[in-house]
Formats: C-alpha cells, structure tokens, sequence
C-alpha cells in the first residue's frame, strides 16, 4: 500500500466508512424508499432520542441513560467519568473513565473497541460475535439472532420490542399532604387546617388570631416586603429567581446557537459549529487537521496559521467572519465604498481603490502618472536587428542588400550566419516547423517557428484576478491579495510574518498541499488542492471538478 494512505475503519461491514457513519455498529440496508439517502444506520432507526437530556444523542450516547459529567474527559461519548484532575471521590478502580457504580468489570478497564463498550468491560473482537448484526454480542444477546429495535425499551436486551411511551409528567412534592405543593406551602410539615381562614398558606390557622407568619400574599416563598410582585407568583426557572416575578428565559441562553450539538454554556465557540474530525471536538470550535499532523496555531483560536489572517491575535467567534481568524467587533468598522478599506483609514470613503500597485493602501482610486515601460528587446551588435531574430547577435549586419534580415555581415551569394533562417523569424530552419513563414511572436507557442493568433480572451485576464495573464503565473487560479507575492497571480499564504514551507514551489502551502513534491497544474481542475492534473485525462462526468473514481 502507498506510503500515507490508509484503509478506512468499517465495524459493520455495511461499506460505509466508521468516519462518516452515523451508525458504526448497525447496518445500512441500503432501503429503496429512501433513494440515494445513506446515513449507514437501518431504515427503522430511530436516532433523535436523548433520554438523559445531557446533549448527547442516544445513537451516539455510550450511556444514553446517564448523563455525561462535561469535566472535558470524554465529553463526547455521553458517559459519566472521572477526572483525574477532579474527582471529587468518585471511584474508577480500572481508571477506564466508567465510575465503579457503573461499571460492570470495575478491575478491568473497557477496551473501547465498538463492543459493548458502555459495559466497562474489555472485549474481544476476535472472539465476541454478534449474528444479528445489531451491536449487541450474543454472549450478552437475549434474542442472538433476532436484531434489537432500538425504541428506548429494553434496547440492551438485544430483542425486537414495541412500546407505547407515555411521558409522565413530573409532580411537585407536597410533604404534609396537605394538598399544596412544598414550592407554596410556608409550612411544609403541617398541613392546612381549611378553616377559611388563610387557607392557601399550607399552615393550620385559628380565625382571628395574630399570625407570626411573613405575609406571602402570591405564596411563592418570597416575602412580600422583598417580592417585587406581591401577587404574581415567581416560576423559578433558575432566572432571577429572587424577585419573586414569574420570567420567561430566551431559548439562546440554554441552547445551541450554532446546532452542533455542544449546548451553549459549554460551547467555547457558541457561534460556530464544532468540526468534529478527532480534534478538540469537545471544545465546540471549528479546527482542522492538514497531512495528518496539527498544525500550527499560535493564538489558540483553532483557525490554522495557514489560513488565519491574524495568526497572533484569536477570533472572536461572534457570526461576523468567524472563519478569518481576526477578533472582530459586533459593530464592525464601517466600509461605505466596500473597497475592504475601513471608513477610518480610507482617505476616499464613497470612492473605492482601484488596486493598480499605486498606492493601493490609501483607500483612493489613482492610475499612473506616466506610462508603464514598454519592454524592449536587446540588440547586441546594435544593427537594428533584435538579437530574437539576428543570426549573429555579435556581428552587425552590412546591409548590402543581400540577407539584410539575417543580422549577418554578408558577401553576395554566402552567408555568414551558422543558422539558416529562410523566413527570418529567428528560429533556425532545422527546428522551425513553419521555415517559410515567420513566426509571429505573440507569446503563444513562439517556439514552433509558425504564425499563429490568439483570441482575446487567452491575453486578457482569463482568472479575473486584475492581473494580465501573460504576467499571470497562474492563469486560472486568482491572485489572493495578501500583500505577499501580490504581483505574481498566484493564491499564496502568509503565516505569522514569516514564510510558510511551499516545497514545490505552487504557491500552496505545504500543511495544506494533497502533493507537496508536485507543483499544482493550473488548469482550472482542482487548482486547490496543490496536485498535478490533467483535466483531459480525469473522467468528471458530472463536471463539478470531483473525478468519477472517487466522486459518489
């Protein structure tokens, strides 16, 4: 197998990569209803269930009956475990993030293998079957070889089950059953005596005599001297509780802005999504991994140097840009002409820069006082014959009206230069595929001795990047304005002042080039990826720049 590739994991065998699939240890069965919809999980499973309310869905939950303790040890896998750090006397024998009470082998650590492993025991996989294919092994499997429908009843038990689930509804305790809830009874341990006298207190009261008790007019268990809402009651939603006025609490404060999954109060990014790819994915932070090793991240913002624009300074991650790697504020600085210049330090802010090399910083548009030099070709022997198309760039040309367009001094009849040029185009006859007919040099296929035209297009600015491509160096990929490199038309990258490796010299950085030996071929077919291609070669039947072989 080729060095640095590597077969991807698939447990069930359902020809869906663990990396991709939502169900590792099930099978896909490839249902006919559900067209080219493939999740790898069986047309019957029933995934958005979270019984134990802990963030973690139940098909991705190890323990979907426990909570996760969120102590940034396995935060992911829905578990209860124990810190090392902080463990507060919660015992794991076996140190396999599984406390003793829930661990079936509490003196032998869980393998984490994709078997049982909410069972705290190790396991074999060369040993342990499971024949019904639903991720429970038959040694443990009531049913082995009927597959567990997996409907929150008894889905440990390895057996296909129907429930009808009734949700219950929680009840407020009432200690002194007196009938009025404990969150509204000022005296939870005697009942009311029902005498129509301050009856809905919860204490036993004679008629007429001086009550010792703090008014409570809305019985919320505020005192009405501290209750800002004497006769509405609080709702005690853990919102200003204290103030004894019912609230509502915005959904934002609890939730998961971004849906990735990770609730806000422990989402260090709540606006942006978590990228889970095996890094940091319990932290809620976009990151990525390039070449299979981590990338360097000098401000901990998770954003690559490669990509960051502000490699020394972290993101913000506030929805505004978050992908840049720049802090921004809320109220971003205003850029009336969208020139990418902002209104403060654009000394023209209603007219945009024109980005011509002139002063491109200033935020005004400007053109060259004077004309650009046109390039001149050389003339050696200063004959008047530009040495591109002079014989003999060393000798002038004795103008005898003989051979006068060679560049060689003649005498009648022979000719002094040491390369026959019949068509006096400079390319010598022996390798002039055109030796009748000068070669018109335009800067398409000069070489070949032939004229040639060339349409407008391929000499203008075929990428749209403001540079002309017979300047351009990458004629269909767009320069990236970074003020490195920004004349040659190439994407290029700038990380923490300093160069970033580009081993073969494509203007891709090595942390993100699929073929760092291999310059990039820029020819419009993945000009991202930093490989050579041949777009003749590759099949795309689709055209959406992915090949046939590995587009699904």
């Amino acid at each position: 197998m080729p060095g640095g590739v590597h077969a991807a994991v698939d447990t069930d065998g359902d020809g869906i990569p663990d990396g991709i699939d939502q169900c590792p240890n099930l099978k896909e069965d490839f249902d006919p209803r559900f067209g080219g919809d493939v999740d790898g999980c069986p047309s019957d499973f029933v995934p958005w269930y979270d019984t134990d309310s802990d963030g973690i869905q139940d098909h991705i939950d190890d323990c979907p009956t426990v909570k996760e303790t969120y102590n940034r040890v396995d935060d992911e896998d829905g578990c209860p475990d124990v810190s090392a750090i902080d463990a507060k006397g919660i015992a794991d024998s076996d140190a396999d993030g599984y406390p003793d009470y829930l661990d079936l082998c509490p003196g032998q650590p869980e393998t984490f293998n994709g078997i049982d492993d909410k069972d705290g025991c190790p396991d074999n996989t060369m040993t342990i079957h499971d024949s019904d294919q639903d991720g429970v092994s038959d040694s443990i499997d009531v049913c082995p070889l009927q597959p567990e429908t997996y409907n929150q009843f008894e889905d440990e038990d390895g057996c296909p089950d129907v429930v009808e689930i009734v949700t219950k509804q929680y009840e407020f305790p009432d200690t002194d059953g007196d009938g009025i809830e404990d969150r509204r009874d000022v005296c939870i341990d005697e009942a009311e005596n029902y005498n129509d006298y301050l009856d809905r207190d919860g204490c036993p009261d004679v008629p007429g005599a001086e009550s010792f008790v703090i008014s409570d007019e809305d019985f919320d268990r505020i005192p009405d001297t501290d209750d800002e809402c004497p006769t509405e009651p609080e709702n005690y939603n853990k919102f200003e509780d204290s103030d004894g006025c019912p609230d509502t609490l915005k959904l934002q404060v609890v939730g998961d802005i971004d849906g990735d999954g990770l609730l806000d109060m422990d989402d260090a990014c709540p606006y942006s999504s978590e990228t889970y790819n095996g890094l940091d994915d319990s932290d809620g932070c976009p990151d990525r991994v390039a070449d299979n090793r981590l990338e360097a991240d000098s401000d901990g913002d998770a954003i690559g140097d490669s990509v960051d624009l502000c490699p020394g300074q972290p993101e913000t991650f506030n929805g505004i840009d978050d992908k840049d790697g720049c802090p921004e504020s809320a109220f971003a600085p205003s850029d009336g002409d969208s020139d990418g210049i902002a209104d403060s330090l654009d000394e023209c802010p209603g007219q945009p820069e024109v980005y011509n090399g002139l002063d491109d910083s200033d935020g005004c548009p400007d053109k060259t006082q004077t004309a650009l030099p046109q390039f001149t070709f050389p003339d050696t022997d200063g004959d008047g014959i530009e040495d591109r198309r002079d014989s003999c760039i060393n000798e002038a040309e004795n103008y005898n009206d003989y051979l006068d367009r060679d560049g060689c001094p003649d005498v009648m009849g022979t000719s002094a230069g040491d390369k026959p040029d019949a068509d006096f185009d400079g390319i010598s006859d022996y390798v002039d595929e055109c030796p009748a007919l000068a070669e018109i040099h335009n800067g398409f296929q000069d070489e070949d001795g032939c004229p040639d035209s060339v349409d407008h297009m391929v000499v203008e600015d075929k990428d749209g990047d403001g540079i002309l491509d017979h300047l351009d160096i990458c004629k269909v990929s767009k320069e990236t304005y970074n003020f490195f490199q920004d004349e040659d038309g190439c994407p290029d990258y700038v990380a923490d002042n300093k160069l970033e490796a580009d081993s073969d010299g494509d203007a891709i950085a090595d942390s993100v080039d699929l073929c760092p030996g291999q310059p990039e071929v820029y020819n419009g077919f993945q000009d991202d990826d930093g490989c050579p291609e041949d777009s003749e070669a590759i099949p795309d039947s689709d055209s959406d720049g992915i090949p046939d072989a590995v587009d699904q």
